[in-house]
């Protein structure tokens, strides 16, 4: 109880005992129908939302940027008694632009059912918790309002974009005899090294049909040796790197996944470490009904549940293949920025356990004093090191001519269009 109504309580009482005393009965009965009035509209808004219940139908659980999905959610009164006026609003993130009847004023009669059904359009990536459903209703005086939520929510991984890289020229190599190759290398059938007869064996698509029409004999292709053996992306995620700005750090995102989606396809090893945060660690796995009297108390208590305290870096080993891609996609689309580990402190404790023969590709949003030696120190490691350098040519500019004299290939990538096109 706010201390307005205990305001007029305490006025009430004092205005019945004066009615009282001074016999004035038609001033008392008054009050005393006022109270009652007050008494029944009281309960009539703290039982209006019991019974309601709410079933929620997504078009899909995992989406792309520009991607449109429609959401329906039916609310159900299963009680006896009809709620004067409700109105329903489902709770869309932002990030999600809803577009058709996401929110309703009705009136619910007993055991009736009302359907809010709308789409939302996926801006950017992420994940989403899409609901739930906030009531809001009163008595028929509008002296007294209830809030409170729904029990169904639904949640959505929308993934990063991916930029085809049509010249990608990172390096995933070393020269030869600077360190052992635990995996062998495999041919790289985008490079044709020359034709030789056919031996038994061969494939079909090895077959080089020209050389074969010419000379009438079986011709196979020989394509040269791949020297690709893939990265290790080390995504630097950390809040104050980034300043707060955030198309900085979605670029960074976009370009991480357009590399691992480049070396999948080309058959390469890849794998994911970062020192960002899981943002499905911050969802609470069941949503609980909330009830409070006012919105903004409903939002803190949301805001409430959405803590954690989980610092270990996001992991996903080097390996090939579509499904280790995949779950790099999932980990990145969720990834948020966290005050957790530094990416000095994440190279530090990580770096030992990374396979020397891929790239380290350090994805930054800038090279700082600190970060240059630990770079230094994956080099003399036996790792070959590529260093992006996200949306700062003046850091670029400075750190350039430093990380080449260290035998650490530097990137700068100012907007998709250049990521596009990332060469050497």
């Amino acid at each position: 109880m706010n201390w307005q109504r205990i305001v007029l309580l305490v006025a009430a009482v004092g205005f019945l005992f004066a009615a009282v005393v001074m016999r004035l009965s038609f001033f008392a009965f008054a009050l005393y129908a006022l109270g009652a009035v007050s008494l029944v509209a009281y309960l009539m808004t703290w039982s209006a939302l019991d019974g309601l219940e709410t079933e929620r139908h997504i078009g899909a659980r995992d989406a792309e940027i520009g991607d449109d999905l429609l959401v329906t959610v039916a609310v159900r009164n299963r009680k006896a008694l009809p709620i004067i006026w409700l109105v329903a609003e489902d709770m869309v993130p932002r990030g999600l632009e809803p577009h058709g009847t996401w929110a309703r004023a009705v009136l619910l009669m007993p055991f009736a059912s009302v359907r809010l059904q709308y789409r939302v359009r996926c801006n950017r990536r992420g994940y989403f918790r899409i609901g739930p459903v906030l009531f809001e209703t009163g008595d028929f005086f509008g002296l007294n309002r209830r809030f409170a939520t729904g029990e169904d929510a639904r949640y959505l991984t929308v993934y990063p974009r991916v930029i085809p890289l049509e010249r990608y020229g990172i390096p995933t190599s070393r020269p030869m005899g600077e360190t052992v190759v635990k995996r062998r290398l495999v041919e790289d059938p985008t490079r044709l090294a020359g034709v030789r007869e056919y031996r038994t064996g061969d494939p079909m698509r090895r077959i080089h049909w020209k050389a074969t029409a010419r000379t009438g004999t079986l011709h196979s292709r020989v394509y040269e040796y791949s020297t690709m053996v893939g990265a290790n992306i080390i995504l630097d995620f950390s809040r104050d790197c980034w300043d707060g700005d955030r198309a900085r750090s979605e670029l960074a995102v976009t370009a991480a996944a357009s590399v691992a989606a480049h070396l999948t396809d080309r058959k390469q090893q890849v794998g994911l470490v970062t020192n960002g945060g899981d943002a499905s660690d911050l969802m609470p796995e069941e949503t609980e009904r909330i009830s409070a009297p006012t919105r903004p108390r409903i939002y803190e208590m949301l805001a409430n549940r959405e803590r954690t305290d989980r610092l270990s870096p996001v992991r996903i080993p080097v390996r090939r293949g579509e499904h280790n891609l995949h779950l790099m996609m999932r980990s990145l689309a969720r990834l948020r920025l966290t005050d957790a580990l530094s990416f000095t402190e994440l190279i530090a404790e990580e770096y030992e356990g990374w396979p020397r023969e891929a790239t380290a590709l350090a994805i930054v949003p800038g090279v700082s004093e600190e970060l240059l030696p630990r770079l230094v120190q994956l080099r003399n490691s036996g790792f070959t090191v590529a260093c992006m350098i996200i949306a700062n040519e003046e850091n670029f500019a400075v750190v350039r001519g430093m990380l080449e004299a260290e035998g650490i290939r530097p990137i700068h990538v100012g907007s998709e269009e250049e990521l596009g096109a990332v060469t050497l």
